[in-house]
């Protein structure tokens, strides 16, 4: 055999090898990119299911929040009006000046004589707001009504019995106290 043979056997056999050595490495690049693309495909509807999860999450939460925004701005309202009632409630029990040397037993007179007046008004307030009020606010309004429901029958035609005096006192003080705390309780919104 000769040496011409042999480069040309040779030169076959790497062309050979070379020609599949290209068709190898292209079907292998073919082959990764068609991966490469299915992977990244499996990736992006991962992350895009992720995020669509992520975006309803923060939907119901805003929702969520919106509803609870909602139910304290009525509850705040609804304060608001049981607040305003209550010291325009207390103002109509406070006596008007009747003469020049008015005192402070003729108040507490005032209060006792309209006992029945107040149990009766305060009565429909309760039944109006006690949803709203808050328990430490309904008590005191609650014993206020009674007080005032027993001191009706300390007063004798034009004269009010020493008890009633204090009765009448104690209904003045106990509706201060209620009004006092529904406004601490409108103003402790307004705050937050």
């Amino acid at each position: 055999m000769q040496l011409s043979d042999i480069f040309a056997i040779a030169g076959a056999i790497l062309t050979s090898i070379g020609g599949a050595t290209a068709i190898v490495f292209g079907f292998s690049t073919w082959l990764g990119k068609v991966w490469a693309n299915r992977l990244m495909e499996n990736e992006k509807n991962e992350h895009s299911r992720a995020l669509e999860a992520l975006k309803n999450s923060f939907h119901q939460e805003t929702e969520s929040y919106k509803i609870k925004l909602k139910k304290s701005e009525l509850i705040f309202e609804k304060q608001f009006e049981a607040a305003s009632e209550l010291v325009a409630l207390q103002r109509s029990f406070i006596p008007q000046i009747n003469f020049a040397h008015m005192d402070w037993e003729d108040v507490v007179d005032h209060y006792a004589f309209s006992s029945q007046k107040i149990e009766e008004e305060l009565e429909k307030y309760l039944s109006l707001h006690g949803a709203i009020l808050g328990e430490e606010v309904e008590e005191k309004i609650s014993e206020c009504i009674g007080v005032a429901g027993w001191n009706k029958f300390e007063i004798k035609e034009y004269e009010v019995s020493t008890k009633g005096k204090e009765e009448g006192e104690k209904i003045y003080h106990l509706l201060n106290e209620a009004k006092k705390l529904m406004i601490e309780k409108v103003i402790s919104q307004t705050s937050t």
